[in-house]
């Protein structure tokens, strides 16, 4: 589990700043014990050659993927006492070597582990390790500098001369000379001499840090600052008033400074200076990764800082509450943002809180409506009903429809003769002449509310409700459409007319394109990441941006005309959320505007933690790249194989689980995947969240398994934003299935037949009734080996489509019931409910008592399954490790999710004995979906899973069904 710190840091804090588009901001995530670290206090952090993160602890070292941490320490890894990492160096070949504070060197390498050095080093304490361009090995023991090569182990610092203090720093030159920093200061080691470098812009004492810029220039760190070398000669001071620790240089010329009171320190290129609130005490280990963002270890964890490609404005920059209801810009350039707690009006950097009520002491209300006319503003409310303020927030003028409690007020539209309409949960009234005449709701309809109020170019007045949509045109007549019969959605949110002459609608069921009275859809099923959305707005660059309740998308119009066409299948959505910058990934709607383009070309969205700001030019699209891919684990029947790259399976084996992960960790929560078994699957496997490819009972031969990642935007077509990663696997067949003992066993079949038809032939008139009895007893021994043929094609036959651990049907068998219930239940009109089950904590099961006792907890979970769906007429089958699949023919929604919980009673009180005799006890988590009509079984599954991730993310052991 990630967790998202200090919700954002807008670090760039001159208010002024959010009106001009350019400023950069960066947020701040963090990971601690609670996410799997063994310890909070983080000494190291490094990132080796396949893109995976190393970071070292006074309990072992870990290895991050961006979901989950792998934990190296003396209790997994036999014969080294990996604790207390000081140091880790990642080298070319992908090894990774750690210096540990009692220990010694260990090496890790394609999942083996070796101590490197031998007893010369096991008890030295190692805090620096460089590997120079000869092989030697180099690092700090204490105050001495020590050299391992070919010849031994050496103190070459003494040996070269080099003055005796703590070593803090190493690098190589371009001359394959090293560097070495330290409480002496900054030394030169070349032809076995050491010689004092830099001193004639080096600050004086202890060098604590040294890093080329890499434009052949030096910045060297001391108790002071930073002094900056630059290639002209030119020395530039940097002064922070503490020892610099660590210290970064990002491709911007931003540089990132560890400080030794526990701060880190951000000096941007135009020389100024912001602390990033890093919680807990920052000290050594610092890092850039290969997408440029920053890693930092501190008392309390890891974290990551990176640069956002969205801000937002908040409680901490004076806003009056974090729940944004509704945005807009007045003529004079202000921001006026509607929110719970009322109204608020940010301008030239300064935000002012807006008073609604009457009289001293009057409270104010939610703000849940805006629209501007003629330099004024109105107002629309929770229960003060509709108000007219100037653009210094003065109250001008209260509307109140009718004399009792006000009704909620959702939408505003002002007419150029000064008439208003106003909708909410009254419905639709135009007010006029002092008067409120009513158009829509009322006594006849006290459940219509209108959220939504859109006056077209062409003139026609659109509006948008909970219960379908209208449309009031020129001539004063209603056109209604309602939900399903005559529009494929039941919520209307938004319109927009387009230069075209297309009117786009935002709804409950996707994106909506009316045009010449028809209707298309663009939903989950064609890739926006969720259907229902709050607000549209054109960029003016080709793109459309919708607002939802799991952050923004941004769609380009020609792909959405694309898929009209025929020429694509899927949109390639840019989703941006809270890992991007924004306030919170959940948009509000129902409240009009909910959202806001700005004349300098902002985009403002309300959200439930603040307005979000964004720069649409400054959105890349897919700027990650092609994400690396790695392969981090494989298992065969359960036991861990080293990671090599061709895999040979020896005959017999059962399942195979490849485990994989793509290095993109500015996408942690972006990355899609695909995989496919080449000589085996027919087409691509879809693995959203990926983690683990998993085959049963593979037939003998040579396949090679293909990995593919992409960061969101999906499109599978874009080569160039494609990682991969490949790996060859080959089944051994078994003695009976090579090709050379086939023939023999055919040739001797042959020559066996040979003879006995010559002994048949010769004997024929010797001996005809023995011969026909021979006959008859040789015609029924074969009648009974064909019947053992047929049971045994029987047996293999339900070996292929169930799983050899559980009994359960597997994937396969799964996939293929799934398509057959949901056409049946289609054909027949009947419900059908589908569940996906995950037991928790499995992972902690094989981590703590093996994967005996995991095999055990899902033999005993998939019997206790088995015997469950027999009882009640179901069907189950085991998705794939700890996923289990069951479809609920007949069953509705309520009724599936408590044959569901009925299940996990059962499972709560299953007792499961370990080999060691322990006793285990598991809960499950399960998400329940119902098939509507038109949906797909791989829609069905999806949801489904999203639900189960909603259990997850709830705190597992429980159902979510809706």
């Amino acid at each position: 589990m990630q967790r998202l710190l200090l919700a954002l840091l807008w670090l760039l804090v001159l208010p002024a700043a959010w009106a001009a588009p350019g400023t950069r901001h960066y947020t701040v995530s963090g990971w601690t014990m609670e996410d799997g670290l063994p310890h909070p206090l983080v000494h190291v952090v490094a990132q080796d050659r396949e893109g995976f993160l190393w970071a070292g602890t006074w309990e072992g070292a870990v290895r991050f993927n961006g979901r989950n941490f792998s934990l190296f320490d003396r209790q997994n890894v036999r014969g080294m006492e990996l604790a207390g990492v000081y140091s880790i160096l990642p080298e070319a070949d992908g090894g990774v070597l750690f210096g540990t504070a009692r220990n010694g060197i260990v090496r890790y390498y394609q999942g083996a582990w070796q101590r490197v050095g031998g007893e010369a080093t096991r008890t030295l304490a190692v805090s620096v390790l460089r590997r120079g361009s000869d092989g030697a090995l180099w690092f700090a023991s204490g105050r001495r500098l020590m050299r391992l090569d070919g010849l031994g182990l050496h103190d070459a610092g003494s040996l070269a001369g080099l003055p005796a203090g703590e070593v803090l720093a190493l690098v190589e030159d371009q001359n394959g000379a090293l560097l070495v920093a330290g409480e002496a200061g900054l030394y030169r080691i070349a032809h076995g001499r050491a010689q004092r470098w830099g001193a004639d812009w080096v600050a004086p004492g202890a060098a604590t840090a040294l890093l080329a810029d890499g434009r052949g220039g030096w910045l060297a760190a001391h108790d002071g600052g930073v002094r900056w070398r630059h290639a002209d000669g030119r020395v530039e001071r940097i002064d922070v008033g503490r020892r610099v620790s660590a210290m970064v240089l990002d491709e911007r010329g931003v540089l990132w400074m560890n400080l030794s009171d526990g701060q880190l320190l951000r000096r941007d290129a135009d020389g100024s200076q912001w602390p990033m609130g890093i919680p807990g005490t920052v000290n050594k280990a610092l890092l850039l990764d290969r997408e440029g963002l920053v890693w930092v270890g501190s008392s309390d964890g890891l974290y990551r800082v990176a640069d956002g490609q969205a801000s937002g404005l908040t409680r901490r920059d004076g806003l009056g509450s974090d729940y944004v209801r509704t945005v807009l810009q007045d003529d004079a350039g202000a921001y006026w943002i509607g929110h719970a707690d009322g109204l608020s009006r940010f301008s030239q950097g300064r935000m002012q809180t807006i008073r609604l009520g009457e009289g001293a002491g009057a409270h104010d209300t939610s703000v849940l409506s805006l629209a501007r006319h003629q330099g004024l503003l109105w107002v629309g409310t929770y229960d003060l009903g509709v108000l007219q303020l100037d653009l210094q927030g003065r109250v001008l003028q209260r509307l109140r429809l009718g004399s009792g409690t006000q009704p909620v007020v959702r939408a505003l539209l002002p007419e150029p003769d000064g008439s208003l309409w106003i909708g909410g949960n009254h419905g639709l009234v135009h007010w006029r002449d002092g008067r409120a005449h009513p158009y829509l709701g009322g006594a006849g309809q006290p459940d219509l509310v209108v959220q939504a109020l859109y006056r077209d170019p062409d003139g026609p007045l659109w509006i948008g409700t909970n219960n379908g949509m209208a449309m009031l045109d020129a001539g004063g007549r209603l056109h209604r459409w309602e939900p399903d019969r005559d529009v494929p959605a039941q919520y209307f949110f938004d319109f927009l007319r387009d230069a075209g002459g297309d009117l786009w609608i935002a709804s409950d069921r996707g994106l909506l394109r009316m045009r010449n009275g028809r209707f298309t859809v663009y939903d989950h099923q064609r890739g926006l990441p969720r259907d229902k959305l709050f607000r549209i707005i054109d960029d003016g660059t080709g793109s459309l941006w919708l607002s939802s309740n799991m952050g923004l998308f941004r769609v380009a119009r020609r792909e959405l005309d694309e898929i009209d066409a025929g020429t694509r299948l899927q949109l390639a959505v840019h989703v941006l959320d809270r890992s991007d910058g924004m306030p919170s990934n959940q948009g509000n709607g129902a409240s009009q505007p909910a959202g806001w383009l700005t004349r300098e070309g902002l985009l403002l969205f309300p959200t439930s933690g603040g307005l979000a700001v964004i720069e649409p030019g400054a959105v890349a699209g897919g700027r990650a790249g092609a994400p690396p891919v790695a392969f981090e684990r494989v298992t065969v029947d359960g036991q861990a194989q080293p990671m090599r790259p061709l895999l040979t399976l020896r005959p017999g084996v059962n399942r195979l689980a490849v485990g994989y992960a793509g290095m993109s960790f500015r996408a942690l929560d972006k990355l899609r995947y695909r995989y496919r078994l080449h000589g085996y699957d027919q087409d691509w496997v879809g693995a959203t969240a990926g983690d683990e490819a998993v085959y049963t009972r593979l037939p003998p031969g040579d396949y090679q398994l293909e990995v593919q990642a992409m960061a969101m935007p999906v499109d599978w077509s874009r080569s160039d934003r494609i990682g991969s990663a490949h790996m060859r696997i080959e089944v051994v067949p078994a003695l009976w299935q090579r090709p050379w003992v086939r023939m023999l066993l055919a040739l001797g079949v042959a020559v066996v037949v040979a003879l006995l038809g010559w002994w048949r032939t010769a004997s024929l008139r010797r001996r005809q009734r023995r011969l026909n009895r021979i006959i008859a007893e040789r015609t029924e021994e074969l009648s009974e080996k064909n019947r053992q043929l047929e049971v045994a094609g029987y047996r293999l036959q339900h070996l292929a489509t169930h799983d050899g651990l559980t009994g359960l049907p597997n994937r396969r068998a799964g996939d293929a019931q799934l398509v057959g219930t949901v056409a049946q239940a289609r054909a027949e009109a009947r419900p059908l409910s589908v569940a996906l089950i995950d037991i928790d904590h499995f992972k902690q099961i094989n981590d703590r008592h093996g994967h005996a006792a995991g095999d055990a907890v899902l033999q005993a979970v998939g019997a206790a399954l088995a015997e469950f769906v027999a009882e009640w007429g179901l069907f189950a089958a085991r998705f794939g490790g700890e996923e289990f699949l069951v479809c609920m023919e007949e069953l509705p929604l309520a009724e599936g999710a408590t044959r569901m919980r009925e299940l996990l009673e059962r499972i709560r009180a299953l007792p499961v004995t370990t080999e060691e005799g322990a006793e285990l006890h598991c809960t499950f988590s399960a998400g329940v979906a119902e098939l509507v009509p038109g949906q797909t079984p791989h829609a069905l599954l999806a949801l489904a899973d999203d639900r189960l991730l909603q259990a997850k993310q709830q705190g597992r052991n429980r159902i979510v069904a809706g």
